[in-house]
């Protein structure tokens, strides 16, 4: 063999060696982890759901309990006669939602183990028996009525799907074409929604319409599932005689075995990052490279206006929390933006993948709310003068760039020009505070800080959305703010930080100004 010949045998190898790696890599299950049995002697378990700190709650139908497996590795009982219930799930106020398959009813159990029915009958005629749910982030309810065993008491006019809306007074029938529907998930965004017909041996996905109604139906997997449950990347786990995962395209990337049948998944833990596993007689886990999902939480639940803007990476959700404090929900990440406790409570807020903070100031920078904020893995990125107070950071000085939680981050000066103190000096002295450019999908985000009209600012391009300071004296005026977007143009422009300045003045001083859109949201 020449060496030319040699050198490409060589290549070959090597690329066929690095493929293997990053097939191998791309495991759902993390590196080394194996399946491990937690617990037996059950008659049939079902419905793993984690609640707030990562405890998994799970049913053994026949035995007619709910079972807490706890972060430490004990085991206890949750609720006795609990009506054969099947699937549970929580809800975001910490209530215990089940599927009583023998009450044929839908409850909510609240953490002192009181019982609220929610649904027992649609149109005055008991369900068949209740399986599976979830909750939408919305608050609504999907869940699945199937019926598995007798079939000459259905009272039924079959077996469906439907949807409790979230303030509880509409019941409606979603899906009335499936053999047997079981298992039931959807995406984080609340716009899909995945359903297995176990008895048409098949999962579909849907579109969710904004009423809580399914549309859009398509073919997602050739195989039915009992329950169900999906990750950070999208991808959906069935349960059949494995754990089949399959990606967001609907094609099978891989299969976990149990060495029982798996009923149902469901992601926990501290972390999330462990799939808990019911199967037959006894409850499993194992280690995950991937998490599961947290849903994103509406402007409406939270109290605060919020606008989405279409990117090409997915929707980009902005939380207006007040005067320069945001939260922008992109993909799987929460991004929190000046967090300070004088705009929010933060103790039910969506714990931060990534904090960001433009100054020292305490309209800025709470240290309390950042470590109410912080989790496994949360980052923040921050100036040198907020890192003598916070721990842990990455310091980003003005004109850095980085690649943080996959999001590209510019550093931009904020400063004053005209505006100073009695001694002559600034406000926001130059170097010292940052304004960040972040990129969601294709849209650039400018989040200017506490600033003026600098150069660095005028200079920006493509900037999609600009959030720029109005308040006197220690940033714009509304000429200042009209002078900087006439400049950069950004495409929607929301002033913010403007204290008593009324924002109507900037909306006239930009009213010929075509081509940049001015947003009022309560920012005070």
């Amino acid at each position: 063999m020449n060496r030319k010949w040699y050198g490409l045998v060589v290549l070959l190898l090597l690329v066929v060696m690095l493929i293997g790696r990053s097939v191998e890599a791309a495991s759902v299950v993390a590196p080394g982890a194996k399946v491990q049995k937690l617990a037996g002697g059950f008659s049939f378990t079902e419905g793993p759901a984690a609640d707030a700190k990562g405890n998994i709650f799970f049913s053994d139908i026949p035995n007619n309990r709910i079972h807490k497996w706890s972060l430490d590795g004990t085991l206890s009982t949750f609720r006795e006669s609990s009506g054969g219930s099947n699937g549970l799930y929580f809800d975001k106020k910490g209530n215990l939602l089940a599927c009583e398959g023998g009450g044929r009813r839908l409850v909510s159990i609240d953490p002192q183990g009181k019982v609220t029915v929610l649904a027992d009958k649609y149109q005055n005629k008991p369900f068949n028996s209740l399986n599976d749910l979830w909750i939408d982030p919305k608050g609504g309810i999907y869940f699945t009525d199937p019926s598995y065993g007798r079939r000459d008491n259905l009272e039924q006019d079959g077996e469906h799907v439907y949807y409790l809306s979230p303030d509880r007074k509409r019941l409606i029938r979603v899906i009335n074409d499936m053999v047997r529907p079981n298992g039931v998930i959807g995406t984080p965004d609340g716009k899909l929604l995945y359903v297995a017909d176990h008895g048409g041996k098949k999962t579909f996905a849907y579109k969710i319409n904004n009423n809580g109604t399914l549309s859009n139906k398509k073919l997602f997997a050739p195989e039915g599932s009992d329950g169900m449950t999906i990750d950070n990347e999208g991808n959906i786990y069935l349960t059949t005689r494995v754990v089949a995962v399959y990606n967001k395209k609907g094609e099978k990337i891989e299969t976990i075995k149990v060495p029982e049948g798996p009923a149902n998944v469901s992601f926990g833990g501290p972390d999330k990052r462990t799939l808990f596993i019911t199967a037959r007689t006894s409850l499993y886990s194992v280690r995950m490279r991937v998490k599961g999902v947290q849903q994103e939480p509406t402007g409406t639940e939270l109290g605060f206006e919020q606008d989405i803007i279409e990117t090409s990476a997915g929707d980009l959700k902005i939380t207006f929390i007040g005067h320069a404090t945001l939260m922008f929900n992109f993909k799987d990440r929460v991004v929190h933006v000046d967090p300070v406790s004088r705009e929010a409570d933060y103790t039910n807020m969506p714990k931060a993948d990534l904090i960001l903070v433009t100054h020292e100031h305490g309209d800025h920078l709470d240290t309390k709310v950042i470590n109410m904020l912080r989790k496994e893995g949360t980052q923040i990125v921050l100036t040198k003068a907020c890192a003598e107070r916070v721990a842990g950071g990455i310091i980003m000085q003005n004109g850095d760039v980085q690649t943080v939680q996959g999001l590209n981050i510019e550093a931009v000066p904020a400063y004053n020009i005209v505006h100073k103190r009695s001694g002559g000096v600034p406000f926001h002295p130059r170097g010292r505070g940052n304004g960040y450019v972040v990129t969601f999908g294709d849209k650039r985000v400018y989040l200017a800080g506490d600033t003026e009209n600098t150069p660095e600012m005028k200079r920006l391009k493509n900037i999609d959305i600009a959030f720029l300071p109005m308040n006197v004296p220690y940033t714009m005026t509304p000429e200042m703010v009209a002078d900087a977007a006439n400049a950069f143009k950004p495409k929607i422009l929301y002033p913010y930080h403007y204290g008593q300045t009324d924002p109507n003045m900037l909306v006239n001083l930009l009213k010929r100004s075509k081509d940049i859109e001015v947003r009022i949201r309560k920012l005070r």
